[in-house]
């Protein structure tokens, strides 16, 4: 049994935790019944002011494979707080990296899944679809029209990617993300290089998959899901679900942050060189011109993985929503 626990693959689950008490204890048990993986859990903690430390520091009496880092000099904000925890682990002995939330439920075989398709597809990293969960994980059941046909636009996930996606959109949610050694190596040297420029209201999830399909890493993005998404009032993230959802989605359109990430990832993260061609044309946008609303939206629709997205990101754009 030993012998067997030794060759399991090593999976370094990194949670990011703010004020996170009233779900902390479902998520850490989750990640601790992971089956067929041998889990190590790094946590850092964004300052919380509630339970939350007390509620880690009790696990970690038990529990020699949970690990709460150094607090932050000052409050990071969830992208940068994942990356800090990226940054200052020692990948020694770690064959995979997962990114956690503090208020999710993992099924047992979440770590399993994802590690055997990496290794089925030949692959560096995976990403898979969500069960959507309520405040109390139940899985949330789309019974009318309008909340099925957003919840289907929502989606991202298909296998097929393009050419340049990664410019336009994430794997998934970063809770579902697994890299394996390779690709976790590079992260880390990448974000070590650029942390202090990585802007506060980033997205983590979009720029692991944004800095390792720039460079040369590959991807498989499972339809199965393994994942309750809890969904409730004190999401930092949360699926793009409901009314509200696609009103945050719209407002990030309407802000400027979409098209502030896509310049983002050209000048952060395309450490290989080269720009495409669509680059210079958003940064010569005008949201006020029709003719480069026009532009614009031909030269980037085509990189989103789903039709439904592409058109939907082609009328966002001509009516003025991509700032």
């Amino acid at each position: 049994m030993e012998n067997e626990t030794r060759n399991l693959p090593n999976v370094a689950v990194l949670m990011a935790t703010y004020n996170g008490e009233r779900y902390l204890t479902q998520q850490i048990d989750s990640i601790l019944r992971q089956e067929n993986v041998k889990v190590s859990l790094y946590i850092r903690d964004d300052r919380s002011s509630d339970n939350t430390v007390n509620i880690i520091n009790e696990y970690i009496s038990t529990k020699k494979n949970i690990f709460l880092l150094n607090t932050l000099p000052a409050q990071a904000g969830v992208t940068k707080n994942f990356f800090s925890i990226v940054r200052d682990i020692d990948l020694t002995g770690i064959d995979y990296i997962s990114y956690c939330d503090q208020d999710d439920i993992w099924l047992t075989n979440k770590l399993e899944a994802a590690v055997n398709e990496i290794n089925k597809n030949s692959v560096n990293c995976y990403a898979s679809n969500l069960l959507m969960g309520d405040k109390k994980a139940n899985i949330i059941v789309h019974k009318s029209i309008v909340s099925k046909l957003i919840s289907y636009l929502s989606s991202y996930k298909t296998n097929k990617q393009t050419l340049f996606d990664f410019y336009f959109e994430a794997a998934s949610a970063g809770c579902t993300l697994v890299l394996n050694k390779a690709a976790a190596v590079y992260l880390q040297k990448s974000i070590s290089r650029f942390y202090e420029k990585i802007p506060v209201d980033a997205s983590h999830d979009w720029s692991t998959y944004a800095i390792t399909r720039a460079n040369g890493f590959t991807w498989y993005i499972d339809k199965n899901a393994y994942i309750i998404y809890r969904q409730h009032n004190e999401n930092a993230y949360g699926a793009n679900t409901g009314v509200k959802g696609v009103s945050k989605l719209l407002d990030l359109f309407r802000s400027g942050w979409y098209r502030k990430h896509i310049l983002m990832i050209d000048d952060l993260y395309n450490e290989r060189g080269g720009h495409p061609a669509f680059i210079e044309v958003i940064r010569h946008y005008r949201s006020s011109s029709l003719m480069s609303r026009y532009k614009v939206a031909f030269a980037i629709c085509k990189y989103r993985r789903k039709t439904v997205h592409r058109i939907v990101l082609f009328f966002l754009i001509i009516f003025g929503y991509f700032k």
